[in-house]
């Protein structure tokens, strides 16, 4: 009677632990589709900077001209990252769709979607496999994405499905940590040459008593009511520097306890309270602020 009361409380946890990490399957695939969102918004954000560039370029050289009225109208050339951007916003959305997909497949009902779901993996191994000057290190990593995209998709089996979107969702960090470099150089580039380039604007082209109409600062000789407002412009031009940054330090740190929520979820023996902290940094990282 005692052993059979002992089978039954196993059986009975064993079931607790199963329904949660079906759970926490689903849970995470929502995160997933939210990180992707997420990323696509900073391409997106990012792809908006060479407009910018071009637009505080083209400023600071009618701003530091000897003569601006027999200067022709300036059309600075911004670097442009198009080429590299499109392809990877395409790639979230790939990655979107593959977690739309495994999401369906921890509930039952959805069990005729494997489908859908390795099709969804076959395309955004495809998404990243074409991107231009793909670095090596992801190149390294995507024979394990194809490698799992020819395994058996299967309804209910979270555990192999995140081993399946752990190798996925590695190989998008890894592409995330290459890049990011990049990425920050040139927001540096953008925002420190503005600041730089309005800061050699001769002082005889401020009109001094429009800059005290909106300055309620106690000071009264031209020099530092120009100095103040050319610090008052760097100050404020740093900050949407660094806010752009933190948005890049966020979501990378994002994707990163994503991929570490896929790991647990995927080992033999899941550490659920683990899983639960990675999924709640996610939504702390994500949140706008």
């Amino acid at each position: 009677m005692k052993q059979s009361l002992i089978i039954l409380l196993v059986l009975f946890l064993t079931s607790c632990s199963s329904s949660k990490i079906i759970e926490l399957g689903n849970a995470t695939a929502a995160k997933g589709m939210d990180v992707s969102q997420k990323a696509q918004g900073i391409y997106a954000t990012l792809s908006e900077q060479s407009a910018i560039d071009k637009s505080q370029q083209d400023e600071v050289k009618v701003l530091t001209h000897p003569s601006p009225s027999t200067m022709a109208l300036p059309d600075t050339k911004a670097p442009d990252f198009s080429r590299q951007l499109q392809p990877r916003i395409q790639a979230y959305q790939n990655l979107f769709e593959v977690y739309k997909a495994f999401s369906l497949l921890t509930d039952p009902k959805y069990s005729d979607k494997t489908k859908e779901a390795m099709t969804a993996l076959q395309d955004s191994y495809d998404a990243i496999e074409k991107m231009p000057d793909l670095p090596s290190d992801v190149k390294t990593k995507l024979p394990n994405v194809l490698k799992m995209a020819g395994e058996a998709v299967q309804a209910k089996e979270v555990k192999k499905n995140n081993e399946i979107l752990y190798v996925l969702s590695e190989v998008y960090l890894e592409l995330w940590n290459a890049d990011k470099p990049t990425w920050n150089d040139y927001i540096d580039l953008i925002y420190n040459s503005y600041a730089e380039g309005l800061n050699t604007v001769d002082s005889k082209r401020y009109d001094v008593s429009k800059i005290s109409q909106s300055n309620s600062g106690p000071y009264s000789d031209s020099a530092t009511i120009i100095l103040m407002y050319r610090l008052q412009n760097r100050d404020d031009i740093m900050k949407q520097k660094n806010d752009l940054k933190k948005q890049l330090d966020a979501f990378g740190q994002a994707l990163q306890e994503l991929t570490k929520a896929h790991a647990e979820i995927a080992r033999q023996s899941t550490d659920i309270s683990a899983v639960i902290s990675s999924l709640n940094k996610i939504e702390e990282l994500l949140k706008d602020k």
